[in-house]
């Protein structure tokens, strides 16, 4: 899904119909802000919403998605989460279904992801992780965290909280900066079931843990 594009079809749909910002906004019981940051494209309406933008235009929800760009799969699953439809056990099964899955996912209510990790887990796939990265990234004070954090040198509080869903090189990296001695004992705590344990154990014996 494509959100520069997306607000910019919101942005062009909406001065077809001479409508200012302010307007849209009150239509849709959201701020002026909030329409300006769609069609910026530093921002994605709730799903919840979706249905409302394309009833004040005159479209369908389909032909909003698909001004994203969104791929064939990922604009069913989105316009169906806004119909609140269930989404087809056909959609779920094809092929490329779960990297679609992957890309719309913040996007996705958690209830939503979880009916479809539901039908998934029934051909023996998983998508728990995917979930918890919905819920991290829809959880207000985890992006409030990241936002006041200085990206460049990310403190211990921040990695703490990204741990689960980092690669082992990542993890391996913090380890490496823990035994630097540039972090403390609460983090490597946080990673140390990611870590093998012959590598804990050479740490005991040099005395760095």
């Amino acid at each position: 899904m494509n959100m520069v594009k997306f607000g910019a079809h919101i942005a062009r749909l909406r001065k077809e119909h001479d409508m200012p910002q302010s307007r849209l906004a009150d239509m849709l019981n959201v701020t002026r802000q909030a329409v300006s940051k769609w069609e910026r494209g530093e921002g994605f309406p709730d799903i919840t919403i979706l249905r409302d933008i394309a009833e004040a235009f005159g479209v369908t929800v389909d032909s909003l998605i698909n001004a994203g760009e969104a791929a064939r799969n990922e604009a069913a699953i989105l316009a169906s989460a806004a119909q609140n439809q269930e989404i087809s056990q056909e959609i779920l099964t094809t092929d490329g279904a779960i990297q679609d899955i992957i890309n719309v996912a913040p996007y996705l209510k958690v209830s939503t992801l979880t009916a479809i990790s539901e039908k998934l887990a029934n051909h023996n796939i998983n998508i728990d992780k995917i979930i918890e990265l919905s819920e991290f990234m829809n959880d207000e004070s985890i992006l409030r965290l990241l936002e006041n954090s200085n990206i460049d040198a990310p403190d211990d509080v921040l990695l703490e909280k990204l741990v689960p869903f980092l690669d082992n090189a990542s993890i391996y990296s913090i380890f490496e900066k823990f035994l630097e001695g540039k972090s403390n004992v609460g983090l490597i705590e946080k990673i140390r079931p990611y870590i093998a344990y012959e590598l804990f154990e050479a740490a005991k014996m040099h005395g760095v843990i």
